[in-house]
């Protein structure tokens, strides 16, 4: 790194200091937060969660807990097949008509993507049930350009394939009703890593083209004041034609059909940054949404993505630190925990996941792609509930995994560092109606080889 460059960095950061110090004297001192039209609106405490038909939790079983299952010391297939059992065996999640989709992440490569060995156990177990006659899609937006990249080409692969060799592992051997899907974001962007579809594929919903619903009749709104729409991918199937509304259902011939969506939320576990410490199941939703609704996107005027929604006013000018210290990342993005807000309240409105599997077969406590900052753990976890999922994987795998002399990393990886990132993200996604945060509300089992 040049002079010139530290200077500018060193400059950045010193301003950005100041900034943030003067920011949270203001509001101490009014207790009050500006939206973006500049109005002033007093904020005496937390929004109360309003939406409630509900009973208890989305993920939160009959008797009050969330139950969370790790294999690990096999084969990561073997793990997966053990952790199934546990839960109760595949058929208690699948039916025979189902259309299944299984949303990856696919937006890495290493330990960074969802383990495939383990997709492929999960994806066998289904084709087993017998008289199986529905249908497997594996479907990721993982916003860059192009769309078939990354996870689903990578040579650096996490399991014996990538996302397309998978899937033409399950064609050439005779099942065509194990596809793919690309999810493309809808809307206009003018940031060139996540990819766009120029506008044009935004829709109303099924019964036309495939794309993103932009929802102005859902929206989250966090306690900062911003606004984030829901949105959702409108997408047919290579296999059957089907034209299927994530939210609604399957679609065909003017009509909804009677046939079963399940969702499973396979996700990886790393750590991510020092703005919201680690990744699990929960950010993975961030592959379903689409990016380019809000800011930094153009549209709708007033919004922000799910990404975006936490992010400093100062991010505004992004352009000028887009490589910049990880100090100034920090600040930019220091109410990232309204990330996990807007996806909770996306579980909570517009679909949560049937089941949720972190692939921990590898797992990255300082990196999501380099291999020197990952350890081999040989792990599954399963749950049907995402917070509860996320803290176990999290303290029990992630943190437990990071070298000890990696003190600052080691409080980051875990979700129960209650000042931490990750815990403070995960909060704001169990605050919209989703699972258990407590510790004695949360069952672990454990199948060790």
């Amino acid at each position: 790194m040049d002079t010139n460059r530290r200077i500018l960095i060193k400059a950045l950061g010193l301003f950005m200091f100041f900034y943030a110090f003067f920011s949270r004297i203001k509001v101490r001192l009014f207790k009050v937060y500006a939206n973006e039209e500049n109005e002033v609106k007093i904020v005496s405490k937390r929004p109360e969660l309003k939406n409630t038909k509900i009973e208890r939790n989305l993920g939160v079983e009959t008797d009050g807990k969330s139950y969370v299952y790790i294999a690990r010391g096999a084969k990561p297939e073997d793990n997966t097949k053990n952790a199934i059992e546990m839960v109760g065996g595949i058929e208690k999640f699948i039916g025979k008509t189902d259309i299944v989709i299984l949303k990856p992440n696919a937006q890495w490569w290493n330990q960074g993507m969802t383990n495939t060995d383990s997709m492929k156990a999960f994806i066998d177990l289904v084709l087993e049930i017998p008289g199986f006659k529905g249908e497997i899609i594996i479907a990721e937006n993982q916003h860059f350009i192009p769309a078939d990249s990354r996870g689903w080409t990578t040579k650096e692969r996490n399991g014996k394939f990538n996302l397309n060799e998978l899937v033409d592992h399950y064609k050439n051997n005779g099942y065509q009703n194990v596809t793919k899907y690309h999810w493309r974001d809808g809307g206009k962007n003018i940031l060139p890593l996540q990819g766009d579809d120029g506008g044009n594929g935004i829709v109303k919903g099924p019964g036309g083209k495939d794309g993103y619903v932009w929802r102005e009749d859902i929206v989250y709104r966090a306690p900062n004041g911003r606004k984030c729409l829901m949105t959702y991918p409108v997408f047919t199937s290579a296999y059957s034609n089907i034209q299927i509304d994530l939210k609604n259902g399957p679609w065909q011939s003017g009509k909804y059909l009677d046939i079963p969506i399940k969702l499973i939320n396979f996700s990886a576990l790393n750590h991510h940054s020092i703005y919201s410490g680690a990744t699990g199941a929960i950010k993975n939703y961030m592959g379903i949404v689409d990016m380019t609704c809000g800011f930094p996107g153009p549209e709708p005027k007033g919004t922000y993505n799910t990404h975006y929604i936490g992010v400093s006013k100062f991010m505004k000018h992004k352009k000028i630190v887009w490589q910049s210290h990880w100090r100034i990342a920090k600040f930019l993005y220091r109410n990232f925990r309204y990330t996990g807000g807007s996806l909770g309240f996306f579980m909570n409105h517009v679909r949560m996941a049937d089941l949720n599997v972190i692939t921990a077969e590898r797992v990255g406590w300082r990196s999501r792609t380099d291999l020197e900052g990952s350890v081999h753990t040989k792990a599954i976890v399963v749950s049907k509930d995402p917070v509860a999922i996320d803290l176990i994987a999290s303290e029990k795998i992630l943190s437990e995994s990071t070298p000890v002399n990696e003190a600052f990393l080691k409080s980051l990886n875990n979700g129960f560092s209650k000042n931490g990132p990750f815990w403070k993200f995960i909060k704001e996604c169990h605050l919209q109606g989703i699972g258990n945060i407590e510790k004695d509300k949360i069952h672990i089992e454990w199948f060790d080889v």
